[in-house]
C-alpha cells in the first residue's frame, strides 16, 4: 500500500466577490499548503471473481477518526468517481484522520486530493484539466488541495493561479467548529470586498516582500460568528488573552491563524494558546 500526506490548506486571505451563475459565491483567495496533514493510503488489488464495480474499503484510524463519517464521506466519494474504468477487483483505502474537522482546514477535501493522486493512474498530473474538473465535482477546496503549493484562487474554487514564494511560519489555532453552508447562509452583500485584497495579497507574496496585517484574514468572519456563537466566543476569548497576537479566521473557519516572524515566534504562541485550552500548532507553508 502507498501512503501519502494529504496536506491542510489555509486561506490567508478569502474575499467574496459576488454569486455565479449557478447560484454560488465568486470567491477571489489566497490559498496555501500547510506541513499539517493526514495520511491517506491506497491499493488496487486483483481478485480471480470481481464484480463490475470495483469494490471499495475504508479503514480510519488517527486522533480526528471519529470526525469522519462512516458510509458517506469525501475519501469514499472520491475513489468512486475515479475507479470506473480500472481492471476489476478492489480497492484499499486507509485513512489516518490527524485535521481537526469543521475547521476550514480543508482536511476532507484533501483527503479526496490525495485519493484522486492515488487512484488517478501513472503518470497523470495534478493539474490535468481532466482531473482538476473531477476535483470540482467532489467539492470546491478539492481542485485547490490536488494542485498543491501557494495559489490565487478564483471562481468558487476551480480557477488556480500558482504563487511562489519564500515559506511562512504561522500558528494555526481552532477556535470553534464552524459549517461552510451555515456560514455562507449568514452572509450579507454588504460584507463582500471584492477581488483586490488578495490579489495584492498575491502580489507581495510572489514578490518576497512583508504582507501587511489588513490584507489577511476572511470576508466570512462576521458570517461565521453569527451562525456558531462557539467560534465567536472562543476567537474572541483569544484575542483577549493574546492582544499582542493578530489572530486571522481561515475561509469560514473554525481554524484561525497569526503569522509569526519565525518557527520559534510560531511554537511560543501555540504553546501559549495550547495553555488556554485551544487545539494549536506552529505550522510552515510548503510548496509541493
Amino acid at each position: 500500500m502507498i501512503f501519502i500526506p494529504a496536506y491542510a490548506k489555509l486561506n490567508l486571505a478569502l474575499s467574496v466577490v459576488g454569486r455565479l451563475p449557478d447560484g454560488r459565491h465568486e470567491l477571489r483567495s489566497v490559498v496555501v499548503r500547510l506541513d499539517w496533514h493526514d495520511l491517506v493510503g491506497a491499493e488496487f488489488v486483483r481478485v480471480e471473481v470481481a464484480e463490475e464495480a470495483p469494490e471499495i474499503g475504508l479503514t480510519v484510524s488517527g486522533p480526528a477518526a471519529a470526525e469522519v463519517p462512516v458510509e458517506d464521506n469525501l475519501v469514499l466519494r472520491a475513489a468512486r468517481a475515479v475507479v470506473p474504468g480500472r481492471p476489476a477487483g478492489a480497492v484499499r483505502l486507509c485513512l489516518e484522520k490527524r485535521l481537526p474537522a469543521a475547521a476550514g482546514l480543508g482536511g476532507g477535501s484533501a483527503d479526496a486530493a490525495a485519493v484522486l493522486r492515488l487512484l488517478g493512474g501513472a503518470g497523470i498530473s495534478a493539474w490535468d484539466p481532466g482531473m482538476l474538473r473531477l476535483a470540482d465535482t467532489l467539492g470546491s477546496d478539492v481542485p485547490a488541495c490536488l494542485a498543491g503549493g501557494s495559489l490565487l484562487v478564483g471562481g468558487a474554487g476551480e480557477r488556480l493561479m500558482p504563487i511562489f514564494h519564500p515559506p511562512l511560519d504561522l500558528t494555526v489555532a481552532v477556535a470553534g467548529r464552524s459549517g461552510t453552508a451555515a456560514t455562507f447562509a449568514a452572509l450579507t452583500p454588504d460584507e463582500w470586498r471584492g477581488p483586490e485584497r488578495p490579489e495584492v495579497l498575491a502580489g507581495l507574496l510572489a514578490q518576497g516582500r512583508p504582507v501587511e496585517a489588513e490584507l489577511l484574514g476572511s470576508d466570512l468572519e462576521a458570517a461565521a460568528c453569527r451562525a456558531h456563537p462557539e467560534l465567536a466566543a472562543g476567537l474572541l476569548r483569544l484575542r483577549d488573552a493574546l492582544p499582542a497576537t493578530a489572530w486571522h479566521l481561515t475561509g469560514s473557519g473554525g481554524a484561525v491563524f497569526a503569522l509569526a516572524a519565525g518557527r520559534g515566534e510560531a511554537e511560543a504562541v501555540a504553546a501559549r494558546t495550547r495553555d488556554l485550552g485551544f487545539t494549536a500548532r506552529a505550522c510552515r507553508t510548503v510548496a509541493v
